[in-house]
């Protein structure tokens, strides 16, 4: 496997670990994921600087809005 791809693995594998450690209540899970978001928001600042990093955040919402319109069409319609 590509190198990067295990250290996005690896990362991902404990981050989620911590992360969900820090989960308590169902609001905590909103609460986590901000500070996630806001941590990843940081990073992508320091490394690219605010115009490709607003980039990032629009492709990332844009995948979203892909995967919602691809589950609306594949829904069955019932008659």
């Amino acid at each position: 496997m590509d190198a990067k791809i295990v250290k996005i693995n690896d990362a991902m594998i404990a981050l989620e670990k911590v992360a969900r450690a820090q989960i308590k209540t169902d609001e905590d899970r909103l609460l986590v994921a901000s500070a996630l978001m806001a941590v990843t928001r940081n990073l992508y600042l320091e490394t690219l600087g605010p115009v490709d990093t607003a980039r990032v955040f629009a492709s990332i919402v844009e995948s979203f809005e892909f995967v919602e319109e691809m589950i609306q069409h594949t829904r069955p319609t019932i008659h």
